[in-house]
């Protein structure tokens, strides 16, 4: 299923104390390899491309396949636009339907990142799409830079100034490195904060600190180096198989695609999304429209987050009386 009921999705995967891997695809076989892996797992599941897919694979033709195979699936699928890499990319992501978008201003002074992040929820959520904010850098492999670390006080600035849905935090994790999260850190900003928190770097988290983010208010973690790595080596693993009855083109790539989707059967298993799918797919064929105000834990709503004219702030409470958790 392709969702079009984004904070649904969204809503289930944070009352539910899962994360989603958020899978970067450039091309069919891994879009192909994450949605199947979410199949067998029967979990909902968000596949995503940023600036760098796009220049490889282009922004019409990467968002017409994932969403082609979405609408098949039996599961939940949002897709997701990571990086932009620049502004306009996220009108352009928007008017191709993709339901799930980030801002990417972690580099700015705060001020111009919540102004930014202002912006661009306001036009994500006029075309019924999430905002993805960003506090501190990742850094590492492909994103370049060193990381730096959110401060609190800044997370719990942004959600109260700003209409992000949800919240970049570094914590601890690098693109395309072996890290550890600083949990402390972690669970002050989900308490100060109260809205779904999102990773990246997510490859090389340790499956420890994943497990313990999820309780601590992130639902998303970003799986980016794990698929391309694995690309890589089931090229070289294919070339080395004997021919069979297929064309060897076509058996090379068919490797890789069993290969990559084992990896992302892995994180969806690890992250405590099997089984979830069918379950959140039942929700969303059901409702008739997405909801508009923002999830969120009802203790940092009174601590940090004031109503926003025109938008409401949905507590715990008021969304099991919407039937939404």
């Amino acid at each position: 299923m392709f969702v079009t009921k984004p904070r649904l999705f969204l809503s289930y995967v944070f009352e539910n104390k899962f994360a989603v891997p958020s899978f970067n695809v450039s091309n069919l076989e891994m879009a192909r390899a994450v949605i199947e892996a979410a199949e067998l797992e029967d979990a909902p599941v968000m596949v995503q491309t940023d600036f760098i897919n796009f220049n490889y694979g282009g922004m019409d033709e990467l968002s017409a396949l994932i969403r082609v195979l979405a609408e098949k699936a039996p599961v939940p699928v949002l897709m997701h636009q990571d990086h932009p890499g620049k502004d306009s990319n996220i009108f352009r992501s928007l008017r191709r339907g993709y339901y799930s978008v980030m801002y990417d201003g972690g580099h700015l002074p705060l001020a111009e990142n919540i102004a930014g992040t202002t912006r661009f929820a306001e036009m994500a959520h006029e075309s019924g799409a999430i905002l993805e904010s960003e506090i501190g850098l990742f850094g590492g492999e492909y994103q370049g830079g060193e990381a730096i670390t959110a401060a609190a006080h800044d997370t719990a600035e942004m959600v109260e100034k700003s209409g992000t849905d949800t919240l970049a935090v570094s914590v601890g994790s690098v693109h395309g490195q072996e890290t550890r999260l600083d949990l402390d850190l972690l669970s002050e900003i989900a308490k100060s904060t109260g809205i779904p928190l999102v990773l990246h770097g997510g490859s090389g988290i340790h499956p420890e600190d994943t497990k313990a983010a999820a309780m601590l208010n992130v639902y998303k973690i970003n799986i980016g180096a794990a698929l391309i790595n694995g690309f890589v080596r089931g090229l070289e693993e294919a070339a080395a198989l004997p021919p069979d009855h297929e064309p060897r083109h076509q058996q090379i790539l068919r490797h890789v695609i069993g290969r990559l989707r084992e990896i992302a059967r892995n994180r969806l298993s690890s992250f405590g999304a099997s089984s979830h799918g069918k379950r959140l797919l039942t929700k969303l064929v059901s409702a008739k429209d997405d909801f508009s105000g923002r999830v969120q834990k009802k203790e940092a709503s009174a601590i940090c987050c004031r109503r926003e004219e025109g938008e409401d702030v949905l507590s715990e409470k008021q969304l099991e009386r919407k039937n939404l958790a």
